[in-house]
C-alpha cells in the first residue's frame, strides 16, 4: 500500500503518491510546494495593510523549509547583497476559490473595475506578489520589514529586487538606440587610437612645424624662446584635441606625452589648457547630457490609484490608549506585556498610525458599519478604534493574549 501525502496544485488541495509524479508544465499541470511560512506581526486579515508601502515598520520572518532543500542555508547564499526581495505567496485566507471578473477595490469606494487591473486577493489563482525590505539573513531565515502578509502565509518563491530591471525606464526608439551606440563605439575607438598614436604624433608635428629643437630645461638663455614655444604648442594642442571632451584623464595622458618633448614647466602649463579648453562639439555635449541626465520612467497608473476618492485619515489616540501602549516593553519582562517584532513605544504608535491613516476598512464596513467599533492586531497588540469624518481614533489597547482570554 502506497503512502499518501498532501501537495498543492494551483492553490487546490490534492493527493499524490510519494513516487515521482508525472507533471507536465507544458499542459499547465503546475504542482507547487511552499518553501516556508511567514511569521508576521499581522495575525489576521483585519487591519493588515493592502500594500507594503503603507506600513514601513511592519516586520516578519521567513524560514526556509527543510522539505524543499536538505540545507536551506545554501539557498540564501548571496541574498544579503540585495536590499529588497519579491515574495510570491498564496492568499490562503480567501475563504473560497471562486472569483469575479469585476471587483470593488477599497480605494475606488464602491466603484467596480476589472480584477486584473487591481491587487485584489480574490483572483482565478490566489497568488500574491509583494515587495519587502530585507533587513538581514541569518542562516535559513530572512528578516523582513514593510510587509503586508499575515501570519502563516505559505510562500512559493523569493526573488531579489533589481532596480535596473524592475523599474521601468524611458523608452528609446530603435533608431535612436542604434545611433547612440554607434556614436559611443566610434568615440571609444577614436580615443583608443588617439591615445596610442595620434596624440604623440600631433605633438611631434607641432614641434617639427615650428622647427623646435628638444628643449633643455636647464638652459636659461632660451627662457624667452621657450615661453613663446610653449604658447604655440598649447595653441596647436587646443586645435588638435578640440574634437574631444576636456576629460581630466585625457589631459593627464597629454601631460605624460608632453614630458618627452618639453620642460617640466611646460607640463605644468597644461593645467592652463584644462581651464581654457573650448567646449566639446555639440554632438558630444548631447551624448554627455544624455548620460548624466537621470533616466525618467515612462510608466503610469490608473488615476484612481494616485488620486483615490478615499482620503487619508488623521489618527489620534485617547490618553487612556496611549498610556496602555506605553506599558509594552521592547523585550519580554516577567509580568509585563512586550513586543515581538516592534522595538519601542514610538515604533508601535507610528505603525498603528500608518495602518489607520490608509483606512483599512472594507467598502461595506465603510458604508454600512459606521456605528461599530473596529478591531485589529499588530504584533502583540490588540487595538480597538472607531472612525469619524476624516479621522480614526484609537480607544483601547490590550495585549493579544489577554484579549483572547476575555
Amino acid at each position: 500500500m502506497k503512502k499518501m501525502e498532501s501537495t498543492v496544485c494551483m492553490g487546490r488541495e490534492q493527493k499524490k503518491d510519494t513516487e515521482p509524479a508525472i507533471c507536465s508544465l507544458e499542459t499547465g499541470q503546475v504542482f507547487t510546494q511552499p518553501i516556508g511560512y511567514i511569521e508576521s506581526c499581522f495575525t489576521g486579515k483585519n487591519g493588515t495593510p493592502r500594500q507594503p508601502s503603507i506600513c514601513s515598520l511592519s516586520r516578519g520572518r521567513l524560514k526556509i523549509s527543510k522539505k524543499v532543500f536538505n540545507n536551506p542555508t545554501h539557498s540564501l547564499v548571496g541574498l544579503h547583497q540585495f536590499s529588497h526581495v519579491w515574495i510570491l505567496f498564496i492568499f490562503h485566507k480567501n475563504g473560497h476559490l471562486s472569483c469575479k471578473a469585476k471587483v470593488q477595490p477599497p480605494r475606488l469606494n464602491g466603484a467596480k473595475t476589472g480584477v486584473f487591473s487591481t491587487r485584489s486577493p480574490h483572483r482565478p489563482n490566489a497568488i500574491g506578489l509583494t515587495l519587502a525590505k530585507l533587513d538581514k539573513v541569518e542562516g535559513d531565515t530572512l528578516y523582513l520589514s514593510g510587509i503586508d502578509i499575515i501570519q502563516g502565509t505559505p510562500v512559493l518563491d523569493i526573488k531579489p529586487y533589481i532596480a535596473e530591471y524592475d523599474s521601468p525606464r524611458l523608452a528609446v526608439s530603435p533608431k535612436e538606440n542604434v545611433q547612440e551606440k554607434t556614436f559611443q563605439e566610434d568615440g571609444d575607438s577614436y580615443n583608443t587610437v588617439l591615445q596610442a598614436k595620434d596624440r604623440e604624433q600631433c605633438i611631434e608635428r607641432s614641434i617639427q612645424d615650428n622647427n623646435i629643437p628638444f628643449l633643455d630645461k636647464n638652459d636659461k638663455s632660451e627662457k624667452h624662446d621657450r615661453s613663446s614655444i610653449k604658447q604655440e604648442i598649447l595653441q596647436d594642442l587646443k586645435q588638435e584635441l578640440a574634437i574631444e571632451t576636456a576629460g581630466e584623464s585625457n589631459l593627464v595622458e597629454d601631460c605624460c606625452t608632453l614630458q618627452r618633448f618639453s620642460s617640466n614647466h611646460l607640463v605644468e602649463n597644461i593645467e592652463t589648457l584644462k581651464l581654457s579648453q573650448d567646449s566639446p562639439s555639440n554632438e558630444t555635449s548631447k551624448l554627455n547630457e544624455t548620460k548624466e541626465k537621470p533616466c525618467t520612467s515612462d510608466s503610469f497608473e490608473a488615476k484612481w490609484v494616485t488620486e483615490s476618492p478615499v482620503p487619508s485619515l488623521a489618527v489620534r489616540f485617547t490618553t487612556y490608549a496611549e498610556r496602555e501602549l506605553r506599558q509594552f516593553k521592547a523585550q519580554h519582562e516577567s509580568g509585563e506585556p512586550s513586543f515581538h517584532f516592534l522595538q519601542s513605544f514610538e515604533e508601535a504608535k507610528y505603525a498603528i498610525t500608518e495602518v489607520l491613516s490608509a483606512d483599512p476598512r472594507s467598502v461595506y464596513r465603510r458604508n454600512h458599519c459606521l456605528d461599530r467599533l473596529f478591531y485589529f492586531c499588530l504584533d502583540t497588540i490588540h487595538i480597538t478604534c472607531w472612525f469619524g469624518d476624516g479621522f480614526a481614533e484609537v480607544l483601547k489597547i490590550q495585549p493579544v493574549a489577554e484579549q483572547s482570554k476575555a
